[in-house]
């Protein structure tokens, strides 16, 4: 009975320091609260939140300067915005009391189920990923936090710099031609053979905003399979390689596929257009946000103009 009743003292008092938190949001903020429209409905945040904890997009509170004070995330020292890192705190598990433990009053992330997991302790903004494009993402999050003007800065440089590299390619040399990102995961185990890459490794980048064409085999096997990546075995992969590859290192491995003679057939290979990008800079094309897609787009754009033929 004596323990049973410190269990219920206890989680009373998480229910209590729960209720506390989103008191003090309502009545210490008062009139400095937006109302957003989200895929949870209309919600309630801080219009300039103080405490804020993220998870997949990093990329977009640093590059807002908001005050990230927890986050669920991959760092990487090629990030643009890997300095930041320093100045938050990393939670050991995205869970209601590790969330709880840095007092949020706002809460971003993309997963829809998090807004009934941890809506008592702080409002939480779902943004589900792949529902909008990068840019509409940091405007919406940009609007929800009273950073718009911000936003719309970082945006507009990198439409800028993405027209310029669009007008770049647009020459004779790139007419016609298809772009692979594709990267070796060795011979064996579980996720072993050539990925090849859609999304992630600069793929937004790649097809959605400078709009290039991946190889026409690859696109078939999209569209039949549904898997926007995915790993072809080393006896077939040659047959989805285009006429230009960004072709992703792994930090500390060799490519036991470049070694091979099918490597050595392959056009793109034999006439020299391969961009290599070492595994160091695997952070730089990690996120989508638009400060990571502007670092890529420079990046991505000197690589190929260097292999152009």
């Amino acid at each position: 009975m004596k323990k049973r009743g410190m269990l219920l003292c206890s989680m009373m008092l998480l229910f209590v320091l729960a209720g506390c938190g989103n008191a003090d949001i309502a009545n210490n903020k008062g009139a400095d609260i937006n109302k957003i429209d989200t895929v949870m409905g209309e919600i309630e945040v801080p219009q300039k939140p103080e405490r804020v904890v993220v998870n997949w997009y990093i990329g977009d509170a640093f590059s807002l300067d908001l005050n990230v004070v927890g986050y669920s995330a991959w760092e990487q020292e090629t990030m643009p915005f890997y300095d930041k890192f320093s100045t938050s705190s990393k939670l050991e598990n995205w869970a209601a009391e590790d969330i709880m433990a840095v007092e949020p009053d706002l809460i971003i992330t993309y997963n829809t189920a998090d807004f009934e997991n941890f809506n008592k302790i702080a409002p939480v903004l779902v943004i589900p990923e792949g529902e909008v494009t990068s840019a509409e993402r940091l405007r919406m999050i940009g609007r929800a936090t009273g950073k718009e003007k911000e936003a719309e800065a970082l945006i507009t440089t990198f439409d800028e710099k993405l027209a310029a590299a669009k007008t770049e390619l647009q020459g004779e040399t790139y007419e016609g031609k298809t772009f692979s990102i594709m990267e070796d995961w060795g011979s064996t185990g579980e996720w072993s053979g050539v990925a090849y890459e859609t999304g992630s490794r600069g793929g937004t980048l790649v097809y959605d905003y400078l709009g290039l064409k991946m190889p026409e085999k690859l696109e078939e096997l999209i569209a039949k399979t549904g898997e926007k990546r995915g790993t072809l075995s080393y006896e077939v992969a040659h047959e989805y390689f285009g006429d230009y590859i960004l072709w992703f290192q792994q930090e500390g491995k060799e490519s036991e596929y470049a070694k091979s003679d099918i490597w050595k057939s392959i056009p793109a290979v034999l006439e020299g257009r391969v961009a290599e990008i070492p595994g160091e800079n695997l952070g730089l094309f990690y996120y989508d946000d638009i400060a990571s897609l502007t670092a890529q787009l420079d990046y991505a754009i000197d690589a190929i103009k260097k292999i152009s033929k």
